[in-house]
């Protein structure tokens, strides 16, 4: 990234972040405590591609508005950052982390990391060579379509090649020792690697915010959306929610504490980038109006 995605006031902004990530989870408890269920869903085949679609097409908008920071990087530099990126706002880490903690079956947590970072790294590697294709809102569709179908394809055949290691540490696998509501060393741990994602908000910001289109308004706004486009929580609010044993709207409800948590989270980082990020006080200098337009957005 260029010297300009530095940051002026790195403490005030590490510090606004690191309450951003507490106000998101806090969304999330808030929301489970008031009695909204848990989610879960099996879907069919066809709403998991529409879903993966979804994020596959954010990460395509991503690669394009960061394109002048990205420029002269080889394919694998852009991939790793690609990958880091879905890597941290999925909460990779973070899952295997707090798994372990509730269970203490640490070593199936963390063999269990193994198949979200094949699939990860599937996306990201064709996401990067995808990307080209992009001309227009039309073609960021047909080629989020074609490439979720792609990496679907290739999750199968990495998930049939796991199969004999998730098998042999399966028997590793733990009960929860705790639930809901969780005692404080529990909630702590969650408050904590919730920072996970909050630095994968902050790489994205990093690579699009100086090239968002539009008012200040408009780009908070395209940010939360961005970041829960990545996560893949907007698809399965809108999709997965018709494949639960719970009306569609009560499936929407109870994925909302997901996709209101990581809304805030996107929102909240973007106005603390906004106000101590790379261009914190330049604004007479820059000015909306001097930043180039977005080479492609949706239609």
């Amino acid at each position: 990234m260029s010297v300009s995605s530095i940051p002026k006031r790195p403490l005030l902004l590490a510090a606004s972040l690191v309450l951003a990530s507490a106000i998101a989870l806090t969304v999330h408890v808030a929301m489970l405590a008031a009695g909204t269920p848990y989610p879960s869903a099996q879907p069919p085949d066809w709403a998991r591609w529409l879903n993966l679609s979804i994020a596959i097409g954010a990460v395509l908008v991503v690669l394009r508005l960061a394109a002048p920071h990205l420029t002269g990087r080889s394919f694998v530099a852009r991939t790793m950052i690609v990958l880091v990126l879905l890597l941290t706002i999925r909460e990779t880490a973070r899952a295997g982390i707090m798994s372990g903690i509730v269970t203490s079956g640490w070593a199936f947590s963390a063999a269990g990391l193994v198949d979200p970072l094949s699939r990860t790294l599937i996306q990201a590697v064709l996401c990067v060579a995808a990307v080209r294709w992009v001309r227009g809102g039309l073609s960021l569709v047909l080629v989020a379509l074609a490439t979720a179908a792609v990496a679907m394809g290739g999750q199968a055949l990495a998930g049939m090649a796991l199969v004999p290691l998730m098998e042999h540490v399966g028997a590793l696998a733990r009960p929860p020792l705790y639930e809901f509501p969780y005692p404080f060393h529990v909630t702590l741990a969650a408050y904590v690697t919730m920072l996970e994602p909050a630095a994968g908000a902050t790489l994205m910001l990093a690579l699009v915010w100086d090239r968002l289109p539009g008012s200040k308004t408009m780009r908070l706004l395209a940010c939360a959306l961005l970041v829960a486009q990545l996560k893949g929580i907007l698809g399965m609010t809108l999709l997965f929610s018709f494949f639960m044993q719970q009306a569609p709207l009560a499936g929407m409800l109870s994925y909302s504490q997901f996709l209101s948590e990581f809304l805030v989270l996107g929102l909240l980082s973007a106005l603390a980038w906004d106000a101590f990020g790379p261009r914190a006080g330049d604004a007479a200098a820059s000015g909306l109006t001097a930043r180039s337009p977005a080479p492609s957005s949706p239609s």
